[in-house]
C-alpha cells in the first residue's frame, strides 16, 4: 500500500475520531464540574484516539519512500499528535483528503477551500475556547468564566475583530490567543486568495 492510498483510506476514520476526540476533550471543560464517571470515560476516549493517531503517524512514516525526509517535512503532523489541544485539528487534514477524494478538478478543489477553512474555524473556536476557559476560569481578574464567554472570545479573536470585552489575563491564555489570532489571519488570507482565484478562473473562461 502506498502512502497516498493509506491517507485517503484513513481520511474518513480520522475525521470521525477527531470529532469524537474534540467532544471528549471539551465536554469536561464546558460542563464543569462533571461526575467522576463521565470524566473517566472522556479520559479513556482521549487515550484511545491518541493511540490511533500515533499509530496512523507511524504507519505514514513507514510507508513514506524516504522516512527521514518525511519526518523532517511533516513536523506539523507530529505536533498534531503530541500536543493535546491540537489533536482535533487532524480533522482538517482528514477533511482535505476526504474532499480531494470526491472531486475531479483543480477548480473544484479551489471551491472547496472555503468549506474546509470554515470547518477548521469552527473546530478552532470550540477547542481554543475550551483551552482558554480551562486556563482563565479561576484566574484573578479574569473576565472569561462561562462557556459562552469562551466561545464569544474565540469568535471575535479568530475573525480578528477583537472587541476587547473578553480577553485573557494569564500568560498561558495569551499564548492560546496568539495561536488563534495567527490561525485567523491565515484563514482569512486563504479564503481571500481562493476567492480571487475563483474570479480569475471565471475571467479566463470569459
Amino acid at each position: 500500500m502506498t502512502l497516498h492510498l493509506w491517507q485517503k483510506k484513513m481520511a474518513l476514520p480520522t475525521l470521525i475520531l477527531s470529532l469524537v476526540y474534540t467532544a471528549s476533550f471539551v465536554y469536561p471543560i464546558y460542563w464543569y464540574p462533571v461526575g467522576g464517571g463521565i470524566k473517566f470515560v472522556c479520559e479513556i476516549i482521549n487515550y484511545f484516539t491518541w493511540a490511533i493517531f500515533a499509530m496512523d503517524y507511524l504507519v505514514q512514516i513507514k510507508l513514506a519512500p524516504d522516512n527521514k525526509k518525511y519526518f523532517k517535512t511533516h513536523i506539523f503532523e507530529l505536533i498534531l499528535v503530541a500536543v493535546p489541544f491540537f489533536r482535533p485539528l487532524r480533522a482538517l487534514r482528514a477533511l482535505v483528503f476526504t474532499t480531494q477524494a470526491s472531486i475531479r478538478s483543480r477548480k473544484s478543489l479551489v471551491k472547496s477551500i472555503p468549506l474546509v477553512m470554515t470547518g477548521a474555524a469552527f473546530v478552532m473556536i470550540v477547542i481554543m475556547g475550551a483551552a482558554i476557559l480551562d486556563i482563565e476560569r479561576t484566574a484573578p481578574g479574569s473576565n472569561i468564566h462561562t462557556p459562552m464567554d469562551a466561545l464569544w472570545w474565540g469568535l471575535v479573536t479568530i475573525t480578528t475583530i477583537g472587541y476587547g470585552d473578553k480577553f485573557p489575563v494569564t500568560t498561558e491564555g495569551r499564548l492560546v490567543a496568539g495561536i488563534l489570532i495567527i490561525f485567523g489571519v491565515a484563514m482569512i488570507s486563504t479564503i481571500t486568495a481562493s476567492f480571487a482565484a475563483w474570479i480569475l478562473s471565471h475571467d479566463a473562461e470569459d
